[in-house]
């Protein structure tokens, strides 16, 4: 079958420029049926690494559809308008995602649906912001605050077990929410704000949740805004030496301060036999999220 595919796509590749633009959808789309037909006819099988292998195809089903719709919109209908072409792709793969993922929802499944909506998201800011006239740094603030609301709400959806598997939910939504600020960052100054206190929150919410990995995004994020913010309003006004060396202090009081979460974030030791449990043992908020090792 990898052999077959192979052949297949250097065929296509050396014919691809002399087939026209609904030929290109069509080779896409037939390719995304494909996928999706092996998937159907492999989730009859009992196997589990057949039944893995399932989400697999079906992901390369996603993007077929997500390449037939972006050939549909840019060589078939002629559209240059790059926002209304993210739109289209988005939608489709956002449709057609969580088609899958009603189905079989695995964690493949559930990137297709969150890549999915990123890119609508992206789609329909950027439509908005054409249609209103705004320049280019108000471009990426519009995009910076869509992608920060989705990322918390993706997140929140996660936590309440909506959207499953919720070890691929929480963690997509928390790391958008975090990236999200630094697109609008340098060109807008409070964005700085939203973005430390989202790496604050994730910090704070790590330690009831004893969750190392959240600690960690936390504190990159904090160090990340940190660092920008001090060298940009602070370079010129004191210098670039001075700038480093606040920029250093910072780092060392946010070293300690993830050193004393770190030791909140572990887990108590286990009892000993026959001794009673102690008043007061927490367990972790959430039985789904990676613990601390």
């Amino acid at each position: 079958m990898i052999l077959l595919l192979a052949g297949g796509a250097a065929a296509l590749g050396q014919r691809w420029n002399g087939i026209p633009g609904w030929g290109h959808v069509g080779v896409c789309a037939g390719a995304a049926v494909f996928f999706l037909l092996a998937g159907i006819i492999m989730r009859r099988v009992r196997e589990p690494a057949i039944q893995r292998l399932t989400a697999v195809v079906w992901f390369l089903s996603v993007a077929g559809v997500a390449a037939a719709a972006g050939l549909a919109a840019h060589e078939v209908y002629g559209n240059n308008n790059a926002a209304v072409t993210a739109l289209a792709v988005g939608a489709a793969v956002a449709v057609y995602a969580a088609a899958l993922w009603l189905v079989r929802r695995g964690a493949l499944q559930n990137l297709a649906l969150f890549a999915g909506l990123v890119v609508t998201i992206l789609g329909i800011a950027g439509i908005i912001v054409t249609v209103a006239g705004g320049a280019r740094p108000a471009r990426w603030l519009a995009f910076a605050l869509a992608l920060w609301v989705f990322g918390l709400a993706w997140a929140g959806l996660g936590w309440q077990r909506y959207v499953e598997p919720v070890w691929v939910t929480i963690p997509c939504g928390v790391v958008l929410a975090l990236i999200a600020p630094s697109l609008a960052a340098g060109e807008h100054g409070w964005v700085y704000a939203i973005g430390i206190a989202t790496a604050a929150a994730a910090m704070a919410a790590s330690v009831p949740l004893r969750n190392v990995p959240l600690l960690a995004l936390g504190t990159l994020a904090m160090f990340m805004y940190v660092t920008s913010a001090v060298l940009q309003y602070f370079r010129q006004s004191l210098g670039v030496p001075a700038a480093l060396a606040i920029t250093g202090g910072l780092i060392l009081g946010l070293a300690v301060v993830s050193a004393r979460l770190m030791r909140a974030t572990r887990p108590p030791k286990p009892e000993e036999p026959g001794k009673p449990e102690e008043p007061g043992a927490e367990e972790p908020s959430h039985r789904d999220l990676p613990k601390a090792s």
